[in-house]
């Protein structure tokens, strides 16, 4: 395909800033005119015209997929506890963290029944879970207050994601994973899948600063200096995980039917846990990677979506 990107004026830049600063405007405009909402988006945070012509990129391809791709799985496998009925339905039971309970609202919480370690999750957001180390010190009220106006906060209006207000929001609370050997986190191993083929894996690895290290790899576990945004340390590279061809399968299962879908795992204990699938990976705006990466995942996913 041709690019077909034209220039973004500085009246325009200005003009997208002012409307991009209203989180109401960008709600109405998400409910009445989504193909807006996703050029706004698009030039707010990327500062250039979005191709739906002619997308070309990873970010243009997921937002042309938003619009035009078929996302009638998208809410059901997005929700983080509705997931897990596919994910079993996959054979793939085994990788699922333990559920303690699923509740419709925070008040619905019954705290003595569940054990003094846990971590509740909203399944219709992101990055709003909240770990109990141990539920006899924390404020349970406070939690539940925090967890209502997250369930009654629609995600996706202000980023543009509409499969996510689709969710019926729900709070689950699960077994709290930890990795004795990273005391800051859990390492996330995030397998880019295009066409049903993981083709790039991300590994995030918590440290005791507020960002976590990040590296993209081959399937082969090779450092790929041209997908990195910026060079690599090669001692602070993870080492291979003795599971990878496990999670490879597990990942290309899951992402079968999806031209493009993010696949995210755990490894506890030499056991694949089963994190999450996104398809819309930093909202399809600035996923992690070098322009080359997004360029060469751009180049399968025209493939796979053109075949």
């Amino acid at each position: 395909m041709t690019s077909g990107k034209s220039t973004y004026p500085l009246w325009q830049r200005i003009y997208d800033d002012l409307r991009f600063a209203s989180r109401s405007y960008r709600k109405r405009l998400a409910l009445s005119n989504r193909e807006e909402a996703v050029k706004l988006h698009y030039r707010h945070i990327c500062k250039q015209q979005l191709s739906l012509e002619h997308p070309s990129t990873l970010p243009e391809w997921t937002q042309w997929l938003k619009l035009h791709g078929d996302t009638s799985r998208w809410s059901e496998l997005s929700d983080k506890y509705a997931v897990r009925d596919y994910v079993t339905g996959c054979g793939l039971s085994e990788h699922l963290n333990e559920l303690y309970a699923v509740y419709d609202d925070s008040t619905e919480i019954q705290w003595e029944a569940l054990p003094i370690s846990f971590i509740l999750k909203p399944n219709n957001g992101c990055h709003n879970n909240i770990v109990v180390n141990d539920k006899q010190r924390v404020n349970q009220q406070e939690i539940i207050t925090t967890l209502r106006k997250d369930l009654e906060t629609p995600f996706g209006l202000t980023t543009a994601e509409f499969h996510y207000l689709d969710i019926k929001p729900k709070i689950t609370a699960e077994k709290l994973l930890q990795q004795p050997e990273n005391p800051h986190g859990l390492i996330d191993y995030k397998l880019y899948c295009i066409g049903g083929k993981v083709r790039a894996i991300l590994t995030c690895e918590p440290t005791k600063e507020s960002k976590p290290i990040k590296t993209l790899l081959s399937p082969d576990w090779e450092v790929r200096d041209d997908y990195n945004p910026r060079k690599v340390q090669v001692e602070k590279v993870l080492p291979c995980p003795t599971k990878l061809s496990e999670l490879i399968k597990a990942a290309e299962t899951l992402a079968k039917p999806f031209p493009l879908v993010r696949v995210d795992y755990y490894i506890i204990n030499e056991q694949p846990i089963f994190g999450e699938m996104t398809f819309t990976p930093a909202g399809g705006y600035r996923p992690y990677g070098s322009d080359y990466f997004k360029k060469e995942m751009g180049e399968l996913l025209t493939q796979s979506i053109q075949s």
